[in-house]
C-alpha cells in the first residue's frame, strides 16, 4: 500500500511529466500560432489609378503620358459653372517634359492649342470646351526625389460613367467627401 508520501511523489511526477509534455508541444507548435503566413507580399493592396477605373474618365482620347499620381478629383463651381478639378503629382520628370507631354497628348486627342503661357496650357475641343492644365514644379526638390510637381486640370464636369463598385471607393476615385482634408 502506498503511503501519503509515495502518492504525493506519484502526483508530483505526473504533474511534472504533463508540464514537460505541454512545454514540448508549445515549443514544437509555436511557429504556427499567431504568425502570418509568409506570402512574399508584404505590401498592402493599393487602390487602382483613378483615371484607369472608368468611373470619371478624361475627355475621349486624352492620355496622360508621364509618370503621375492622382491626388484629388472632384467638381467645383467656377463663375457659377460646374467644372472638374483634377490634381495630379508628376514624378521623376521635370516641368518642361510634362508641358511637352501634355501638349502632345491634347493635340493627339484632337484638341487645339488656345494658349500656352509658361506652365499654363489651355486647349479646346468642340465637345469638351476649354480645358486648362497648370503645371507647377515643387521648389528645392532634391535630385533623388520622386515627386517633382503638380498639374491642376480645369476640365468639364463629367457624370459617373461606370456602375463598378470600385466607383464607391473615394480612395479609388480620389473624390473625397467635403470633410476630407488631404495632407499637404
Amino acid at each position: 500500500m502506498l503511503g501519503i508520501s509515495d502518492s504525493s511523489v506519484v502526483v508530483r511526477r505526473t504533474v511534472i511529466g504533463l508540464a514537460v509534455v505541454v512545454v514540448l508541444l508549445v515549443v514544437a507548435l509555436s511557429p504556427s500560432f499567431g504568425r502570418a503566413e509568409p506570402t512574399g507580399n508584404y505590401r498592402p493592396d493599393l487602390a487602382p489609378d483613378a483615371l484607369d477605373t472608368g468611373c470619371y474618365p478624361l475627355p475621349e482620347g486624352l492620355i496622360l503620358d508621364f509618370p503621375y499620381q492622382v491626388r484629388t478629383d472632384g467638381d467645383v463651381t467656377v463663375d457659377g459653372e460646374q467644372r472638374r478639378e483634377l490634381r495630379v503629382q508628376y514624378d521623376v520628370v521635370g516641368a518642361d517634359e510634362v508641358v511637352e507631354s501634355l501638349t502632345a497628348s491634347f493635340l493627339d486627342a484632337g484638341f487645339t492649342t488656345v494658349t500656352a503661357t509658361g506652365d499654363v496650357l489651355t486647349f479646346e475641343r468642340s465637345d469638351a470646351g476649354a480645358v486648362t492644365a497648370t503645371v507647377t514644379p515643387l521648389e528645392d526638390v532634391p535630385e533623388d526625389s520622386i515627386v517633382r510637381g503638380t498639374v491642376v486640370f480645369d476640365l468639364p464636369s463629367v457624370p459617373l460613367a461606370s456602375d463598378d463598385p470600385i466607383c464607391d471607393d473615394p480612395y479609388a476615385t480620389k473624390r473625397f467627401p467635403e470633410s476630407y482634408e488631404p495632407a499637404e
